[in-house]
């Protein structure tokens, strides 16, 4: 049981630090880094939420109107 959760601790380090490599942020200072990701987080979470919120009208909508 120990191993499946230091290997699941393991793949999640590993893709945190793929998001650093991948978005260059390896070489910022840390709040520097945790602005971006705080701005990250908050842009698709905003992104989301709209997403769900009015996609589905607008999606009623066109149903609607072609029909």
């Amino acid at each position: 049981m120990l191993s499946y959760i230091r290997r699941l601790f393991k793949f999640i380090h590993w893709l945190y630090l793929q998001y650093l490599l991948n978005t260059a942020l390896y070489m910022l200072e840390p709040w520097e880094r945790l602005l971006f990701s705080t701005l990250l987080v908050a842009i698709i979470s905003t992104a989301i939420y709209s997403a769900l919120v009015f996609l589905p009208h607008h999606v009623r909508s066109m149903i609607q109107f072609y029909s």
